[in-house]
């Protein structure tokens, strides 16, 4: 094909175009295919599957060489810079008058913001029917789960002091309900219907007893828990029961990702600065607010998230486990972010992952 004729009509194209043989050999490619790529030198009579899924390209060029019609499919590309990016990819039959086969001409145009628009429209009618289901859930049970927590306390009151086990038994059970009722109450929170309600407290009243809860759980999966919390943290406005939710969900997270075994290390520290991290803040960042913010950090020694996961694992709905709905981390940061503050994760594969929590102490965020 003559490229000077091509660069005239293909040049100014505004999106990713190329040419191809029917064996898939590319014939032309404009600027924008090449820059896509990340391309370094020429690719005219290089083939198609460098660039783009085999398989898919193959059926596509066959079914339009065949049936001499355009076809169309979206893709999920991983470009050069890494990052995963969806397209629609369009190729069209044609032929010139010197040529007996086919060219095809294959264009590639970025659909990744409408697909974006179309996943959040999706997840927005799952939570509405999330949301009015759990407000069902949460007016049918709260309501026996609170009567059973009343009983279990008037057994607990009525029960002989020498009866040990028992009384570990009716405190585990009491326990188990209360986690229920504030499961139920979150859910409620999700529809709209809980109450939010912030106090000047010490972060560590949120911490402390979630800690105590998860190491029974811990020891049975030969996982051990270790602590840095600081002595001198501000106190910050929260709602304690909800940050007892994000400390336990995190908690158990890290302890499921352990199945053999391992180490949680969770930390707690002072963060200063609002342009520049205080010097020692293991953040190296700044934090949000003129007082700072307090910072609670659970690191695991698990298998880590893959690098690709970690803008997607707080979305709603996204799971890596068979089993759940995948709703646990996007509460999480709903319920941080209602705090004004922030949640993110980091993470090495095989090595281990470690999630942070920052809440500001100011009390206007």
């Amino acid at each position: 094909m003559d490229s000077q004729l091509c660069d005239r009509i293909f040049g100014a194209f505004p999106i990713a175009l190329a040419v191809v043989e029917p064996e898939l050999v590319i014939e032309y490619a404009n600027a924008n295919f090449t820059k896509l790529f990340a391309v370094e030198g020429e690719v005219v009579g290089l083939g198609l599957e460098k660039f783009l899924p085999f398989a898919e390209i193959r059926n596509l060029v066959d079914r339009a060489g065949r049936e001499r019609k355009s076809k169309e499919a979206e893709l999920k590309l991983r470009l050069a810079q890494g990052r995963g990016a969806f397209f629609k990819l369009t190729l069209i039959p044609f032929a010139l008058e010197s040529d007996e086969d086919s060219l095809f001409l294959v264009t590639l145009e970025d659909v990744g913001e409408r697909t974006r628009l179309e996943e959040q429209l999706l997840q927005a009618e799952k939570l509405s029917a999330m949301g009015h289901m759990a407000a069902s859930i949460a007016h049918e049970l709260g309501n026996p789960l609170s009567v059973m927590i009343t009983s279990l306390e008037y057994l607990h009151h009525c029960l002989d002091p020498s009866n040990t086990e028992l009384e570990e038994q009716i405190a585990m059970m009491e326990e188990n309900a209360v986690r229920m009722h504030e499961l139920l109450t979150s859910l409620a929170d999700m529809s709209g219907q809980g109450r939010f309600q912030r106090e000047k407290e010490d972060i560590h009243k949120a911490v402390m007893p979630v800690l105590s809860f998860v190491r029974k759980m811990a020891e049975k999966s030969a996982v051990t828990v270790e602590t840095d919390l600081a002595s001198d943290l501000p106190p910050c406005y929260m709602d304690s029961r909800e940050l007892k939710q994000v400390f336990l969900n995190l908690l158990k997270n890290a302890i499921e990702a352990m199945p053999n075994g391992g180490t949680i290390a969770v930390r707690s520290w002072h963060c200063i600065g609002v342009e520049s991290a205080e010097e020692g803040c293991p953040l190296k960042r700044g934090c949000i607010g003129k007082q700072g913010c307090v910072i609670v950090e659970f690191e695991d020694t698990g298998n880590g998230v893959p690098s690709a996961d970690l803008e997607t694992i707080f979305k709603p709905f996204y799971s890596t486990k068979k089993k759940g709905m995948g709703l646990g981390l996007s509460l999480c940061r709903g319920i941080i972010e209602k705090h004004g503050g922030k949640i993110w994760a980091t993470s090495q594969e095989g090595k281990g992952s470690c999630f942070i929590v920052e809440i500001p102490v100011d009390q206007n965020l």
